[in-house]
Parts: C-alpha cells; sequence; structure tokens
C-alpha cells in the first residue's frame, strides 16, 4: 500500500458513508483496549487501531466501510481518514 497522504474532504468520494461522528463508547467492541480508538462513521463501531490489535483494520476488511475518525477521549488530536483513499480528509 503506497504512503498515506492527505486530501480534502471534498476529494474524497467515500466522505458520503460518513453518518457517525459521535460516540459515548469507551473501548474496542472486539477486545478491552481503550486508548488510541477508532469510530466507524458508517456504523459507529469502535475499534481499536494498528498500534493495539488493529481491529479497526479489520472491521474495514469485513464491511468496507470507508471512513473512521479518532475518538476525541483517546486522542489528544483529531483525524478523519479514509481507508480507500489511503489519505487522512481535511
Amino acid at each position: 500500500m503506497p504512503d498515506p497522504q492527505t486530501i480534502g474532504k471534498d476529494r474524497c468520494p467515500h466522505i458520503g458513508f460518513a453518518a457517525v461522528t459521535r460516540t459515548e463508547k469507551t473501548q474496542c467492541e472486539r477486545c478491552e483496549v481503550r486508548e488510541h480508538l477508532r469510530l466507524c462513521t458508517s456504523c459507529g463501531g469502535v475499534f481499536c487501531c494498528e498500534s493495539d490489535n488493529a481491529h479497526n483494520r479489520e472491521h474495514f476488511e469485513q464491511t468496507k466501510h470507508p471512513i473512521i475518525q479518532s475518538t476525541p477521549a483517546t486522542l489528544p488530536y483529531q483525524f478523519t481518514w479514509c481507508w480507500i483513499c489511503n489519505a487522512y480528509l481535511v
């Protein structure tokens, strides 16, 4: 997979799948990790990141839900990511 890039949300054809942008969940739905969580903006699922058990990637591979975002309570910074574009969306 090529290195990630940063693109404008208006250039991502998958941004329309981003329906859920908030969650109260505080741990990965597949394991007990509580840090560096990612929200699937298609279904609202919350999963751990690549540096833990990579359940966010596993969820994408199973569902093809393209857009995730960091969860505010688990990171000091925010981002939105498109798996298909392999890009951070700004």
